[in-house]
């Protein structure tokens, strides 16, 4: 008997802590459905009071609604939004329907509803009004992923509006400080172009420090980044682009080797305007430079071409003698038989200056003789002992005669 008593005891208490569980449950529930049921009533209030308000009355709602303290009116700033484009005709350059826009367009973001995003950047879009393109912009940033496709249309915005700057053309400088600072919010890899550009096109001093800032705040990797800028950049900005990517301690040694080969490349390109080739071979000396202190050997190719063109460069006057040193130097650093063939075919050329009676700079064959040496290997040999035999001053004799009894051992 006392067993079958304590059995439907415990089957009591069991049932009425499910009891209490059930009604707890249903009681949160109808709590939810309640506080829900409140917003979507005062959102239909909100909306039907903008829909048959005037201009002044649906500015006068959505200030109302944003202070309310209640959640979930995302729909009725799209309404907002929407209301403006269906008749921006009508509207635009109306003072009210200018406040009303901005205010939209803020809450918009303040309440992240990502809904209004196509609009936000339709007026955006659409639109001169500075104060409504801000507060569109500003709201884009409280609520675009890295990945989001809308970025590729502000890259291009804010790229026509660089190329414009470029130019001399007016453009709305804080349009463009928001979209600078909207991209550094936002943090995508792939802004890294425009935002570099930015900063080298002579923007005010506020303008290239947000550039700056926001860079400092890109997430991936910008390597790619960087070759595009080399590419597709301005002449100007690319060295800049290529010292700011050897100086970053995120980057390998193989992507500092990589991008400085790039630079090489496109540095070594002639175009018909001698301002931009001017550029080009300012990028290609540093980039030879960077590419020496890398000891990059799969850069050999590329650096015979330098090193070729760089000859004739110094010879019509247009390269200083610095930079056929700095060339000479790079192929001693290369480990490679390439290097050491060619610069051995290029001392067998000063030897044959030498032997008719011209003029060879005692800098430039020291600079061969001692990377010849360095490389190592026999390819010079005979040019090497035939120097001895030339009148060279004594120190060339002395480094040639040095380079040769090393390769003896």
């Amino acid at each position: 008997m006392s067993l079958l008593y304590t059995l439907n005891q415990r089957y009591a208490m069991k049932k009425c802590i499910v009891m209490c569980v059930l009604v707890m449950f249903f009681l949160s529930v109808l709590c939810v459905w309640a506080q829900e049921s409140n917003e979507s009533r005062l959102l239909f209030a909100y909306e039907k009071n903008f829909a048959r308000g005037s201009l002044t009355t649906k500015v006068q709602v959505l200030q109302d609604a944003a202070g309310s303290g209640e959640s979930g009116m995302g729909k009725l700033y799209l309404r907002a939004l929407e209301f403006y484009l269906s008749n921006y005709n009508t509207l635009s350059g109306d003072a009210t329907a200018i406040e009303l826009v901005k205010l939209a367009a803020r809450l918009a973001g303040e309440e992240q509803y990502k809904a209004a995003i196509d609009s936000l950047w339709t007026v955006f879009q659409n639109d001169n009004d500075t104060g409504i393109r801000l507060a569109a912009m500003n709201s884009l940033g409280e609520m675009l992923d890295p990945e989001h496709q809308l970025l590729e249309q502000i890259y291009s915005f804010l790229k026509v509006e660089n190329d414009q700057y470029l130019q001399g053309k007016e453009v709305d400088l804080q349009v463009v400080a928001e979209t600078v600072m909207t991209l550094g919010k936002i943090g995508p890899a792939g802004a890294f172009p425009v935002l570099f550009a930015a900063i080298h096109l002579g923007y005010p001093d506020h303008i290239e420090q947000k550039a700056k800032d926001a860079i400092d705040k890109l997430e991936g990797d910008t390597s790619e980044m960087v070759v595009e800028v080399l590419e597709t950049g301005f002449a100007r900005e690319k060295k800049p682009v290529l010292d700011w990517a050897m100086l970053n301690d995120s980057f390998t040694k193989e992507q500092k080797g990589e991008l400085a080969l790039k630079a090489l490349d496109i540095g070594l390109g002639l175009t018909n305007n001698e301002d931009i080739n001017k550029l080009n071979r300012e990028l290609r000396y540093s980039a030879v430079n960077y590419l020496t202190a890398l000891e990059w050997s799969l850069a050999t190719p590329l650096l015979i071409e330098h090193f070729n063109q760089t000859n004739i460069e110094v010879d019509r006057g247009i390269t200083p003698k610095t930079v056929l040193l700095e060339a000479i130097a790079a192929l001693g650093t290369m480990s490679t038989n390439e290097a050491a063939v060619r610069l051995s075919l290029y001392l067998e050329v000063l030897n044959t200056y030498m032997e008719n009676g011209q003029r060879v700079d005692e800098q430039v064959v020291l600079a061969v003789i001692r990377n010849l040496g360095r490389l190592g290997g026999n390819a010079a040999f005979d040019h090497l002992l035939y120097a001895m035999y030339l009148d060279y001053p004594r120190s060339v004799k002395q480094a040639a005669r040095e380079v040769l009894s090393d390769l003896q051992q």
